[in-house]
């Protein structure tokens, strides 16, 4: 059964489907997602579009082909397929008839949508002495829908701000699709807007979002809500953006995406050494498989991080498996699993 309200969200999430990615597909593909049960969309992950593949769209329940009729199906039949100049009419769309102005984000494999969706591409790499020069010949594309999922972070919040409300350095683990951008996202917005209940008042932020996925910079401007005490540094590399921070905006806590590279812990020490705290993640179902990762189980042994948060998609992207304590090891939070 479905209350009033949850028919109002799931409304509000389908117009929003309308508004904000509809009007960026060329028209054949419209024509047959309009035709999709508009309750199909409310849980709508990804839709992928291949030269001369049938297109595919998935959701919670898996992934799903797109027939002629606007079924999601596992059958073969009747399937809607896209051609290289359909896929190149809907990429003109997203770059509002202008892909040239888009070339440094092209280059970078992705485009952002007003409202924070993300369309990666795919097709024949150009190179140039120092790196990839321009993506031509697009064959494949993958629109991913961004959610935001308000105070999913606030159940454990309390395990990253302590008794004298200072955030602990924290890492969030999870495998990807797991709701790790979503988790990391609510946490800077409630670390900078604050939290009334536990009488945290807030903090300045830096953000750096080297790939644009936390606050989704559609023209500088943020599409998600990362906190009134945030400032963002979009699609900047990690380690030039923590320097960028410390030097420009004096924030109290750092936040970025995706640790593990080469020379990410001398970047997180000059943080750190500068009295600065920060909320990063990594890829990882726990933190065994991290320190097959020279940069990372450095960081761990040195005990840089306060906390770990190991997330799953167990009952859903965002499920917290386990919280442990960064300096004693210690589980201090664990699921409880149905029958154990």
């Amino acid at each position: 059964m479905i209350t009033k309200d949850k028919q109002v969200v799931k409304m509000v999430e389908i117009r929003s489907f309308e508004k904000d990615i509809l009007k960026f597909l060329c028209c054949e593909l419209k024509e047959v997602l309009i035709k999709v049960n508009p309750f199909e969309l409310v849980n709508l992950e990804e839709i992928r579009i291949r030269a001369g593949k049938p297109v595919m769209l998935q959701n919670r329940r898996g992934s799903f082909f797109l027939n002629c009729e606007g079924k999601l199906t596992n059958n073969k039949f009747n399937l809607f397929y896209m051609d290289q100049e359909q896929i190149l009419k809907t990429l003109t769309l997203i770059s509002e008839n202008s892909i040239y102005a888009f070339l440094d984000e092209i280059k970078n494999g992705f485009l952002t949508l007003k409202g924070g969706h993300r369309v990666g591409i795919a097709g024949r790499v150009v190179l140039e002495e120092n790196g990839i020069k321009n993506i031509k010949d697009i064959s494949s594309l993958n629109i991913r829908i961004s959610r935001e999922v308000t105070d999913c972070s606030l159940k454990i919040m309390k395990y990253i701000i302590n008794d004298n409300n200072e955030v602990y350095n924290t890492l969030l683990i999870s495998p990807p699709q797991c709701g790790k951008t979503t988790m990391l996202r609510d946490i800077t917005r409630n670390i900078s807007d604050g939290i009334e209940k536990i009488g945290f008042k807030g903090v300045k932020v830096g953000l750096i979002d080297e790939r644009s996925e936390i606050a989704a910079c559609y023209k500088g401007v943020p599409q998600k809500r990362v906190g009134v005490q945030t400032d963002v540094l979009d699609g900047c590399p990690k380690q030039l953006g923590m320097t960028i921070m410390l030097r420009s905006m004096s924030p109290d806590v750092i936040v970025t995406d995706e640790i593990g590279g080469s020379g990410d812990k001398h970047s997180i020490m000059q943080v750190l050494n500068a009295g600065i705290k920060i909320i990063s993640t990594a890829h990882g179902y726990n933190i065994s498989q991290l320190k097959t990762r020279k940069e990372v189980l450095s960081l761990i042994e040195e005990k840089v991080f306060e906390r770990f948060i190991v997330l799953s998609a167990a009952e859903g992207p965002g499920t917290v498996e386990e919280i442990i304590d960064g300096k004693s090891m210690e589980v201090i939070f664990r699921r409880e699993k149905n029958g154990s």
